[in-house]
């Protein structure tokens, strides 16, 4: 999957069309603000198929595909397992690891070990169990960035 790195970056690219008052939220979303989150998965689509660039198309991919769920109950089309490209399946990991150990405005950080073990639990469910095996196994030996939460401010005091 050559290019992924980069192409993950730009999964949530759709959210730029999203009010603020939304992304923003402290919060729990109501059901019509969650309608409106998940067309993010199509809007980023939309801004990357056009694109000349390979890893812009697989971008695309993993826009679309970023929220189904290996058991097929995700967003938008309710794929299941391997129906779903591999990308999404790959970001969809990436990306709840980032979520749950990121501060939001609705949450604080989860502990590295609970965003680990959610991962864990949600293997053959909401997640590819290979590909949160291949996470665990990259954590393990060290190769995943070492923070404290993504998305938190750091001084320059």
């Amino acid at each position: 999957m050559q290019g992924l790195r980069v192409a993950a970056r730009l999964h949530d690219i759709g959210k730029i069309a999203l009010p603020d008052a939304i992304l923003l939220k402290p919060g729990r979303l109501t059901p019509a603000e969650f309608e409106i989150v998940k067309t993010h998965t199509f809007i980023g689509a939309e801004i990357l198929e056009g694109a000349q660039h390979s890893f812009l198309l697989l971008a695309a991919v993993a826009a679309r595909t970023h929220h189904e769920r290996w058991d097929g109950g995700g967003y938008p089309a309710g794929l299941r397992a391997e129906a779903i490209p591999l990308a999404g399946r790959i970001v969809s990991v990436v990306d709840v690891y980032d979520a749950l150990r990121a501060v939001r405005p609705y949450k604080e950080a989860w502990t590295e070990a609970d965003a680990l073990k959610y991962l864990r639990d949600g293997a053959g469910s909401q997640f590819d169990p290979q590909v949160v095996a291949a996470l665990l196994t990259a954590h393990a030996a060290g190769r995943l960035p070492n923070r404290k939460s993504a998305g938190s401010v750091q001084s320059s005091a």
